[in-house]
């Protein structure tokens, strides 16, 4: 059996007395979190059209009225130009997204969902959400402190300066 996460922090903290591993506690909830909502939602995209991620980045572009830069796309999700390009292609390789040169810098393109794309995310979405509230229904009057907790680190995550330590 795998080590729980108070003692894989402990077992960090004796091998290395000067790190801070009180990181790991916050991010070990977050993935954990993120693991159980992943596995909820797996069976949502068995034989989809579209992937989790795929929908996640179709969801902002359901109800533009005008094309969306890609640069801007990436910002929203996070991701690099090329994570950006290649997802994009995908995407346009099966016709739920368009791209075309955008007129004000030939070298960017605008994104714009199509019809298929759109009847993709209101198939999947509304579904998606229906489990992550069914996960979330047990939360009652918590749900406002875990609200505040999130936006508190999501918050701190911005406003962080991250450097790479030096190996």
């Amino acid at each position: 059996m795998l080590p729980e996460p108070p003692t894989i922090s402990a077992l960090w903290k004796a091998r290395f007395p000067d790190m801070d591993a009180s990181a790991m506690q916050i991010v070990g909830l977050l993935k954990r979190v993120e693991g159980q909502l992943a596995r909820a939602l797996e069976p949502l995209f068995e034989g989809a059209p579209l992937t989790a991620p795929e929908l996640e980045m179709l969801i902002p572009l359901r109800h533009l009225a005008e094309p969306v830069i890609a640069r801007r796309i990436a910002e929203h999700r996070f991701m690099s130009r090329a994570g950006i390009s290649k997802a994009l292609a995908k995407l346009e390789s099966r016709g739920f997204i368009e791209r075309t040169p955008s007129p004000a810098d030939r070298r960017a393109s605008l994104v714009s969902i199509t019809e298929e794309g759109k009847a993709a995310v209101d198939a999947l979405f509304p579904r998606q959400v229906a489990i992550e509230s069914q996960l979330l229904a047990s939360l009652g009057a918590d749900r406002e402190k875990v609200m505040a907790a999130l936006t508190l680190l999501a918050e701190a995550f911005e406003r962080a300066e991250v450097t790479i330590p030096p190996a």
